[in-house]
C-alpha cells in the first residue's frame, strides 16, 4: 500500500465516521424531541450541522482524489 493510498483509506474511514457520528447524533436528538427535551435538541442541531457540513466537505475532496 503506498502512502497515498493510506491516506486515501483513512480520510475514506474519517468521512464514514463522520456520517456514523451525524446518524447517532440524529437519534438522540429524535429521542429528546419525543421525551420532552426540545432544548437539549436545539442544542444538539447546532452541532449536527457542523458534522453535516464536515462530512460533505469531505466526501468533496474524496471524489476529486478519485
Amino acid at each position: 500500500m503506498t502512502d497515498q493510498d493510506a491516506l486515501l483509506t483513512a480520510v475514506l474511514l474519517t468521512h464514514r465516521n463522520q456520517v456514523a457520528l451525524a446518524e447517532s447524533v440524529q437519534l438522540i436528538s429524535r429521542w429528546f424531541q419525543q421525551n420532552g427535551l426540545p432544548t437539549m435538541t436545539e442544542e444538539l442541531q447546532v452541532h449536527m450541522e457542523q458534522v453535516v457540513s464536515n462530512s460533505l466537505h469531505i466526501n468533496q475532496l474524496l471524489e476529486e482524489l478519485e
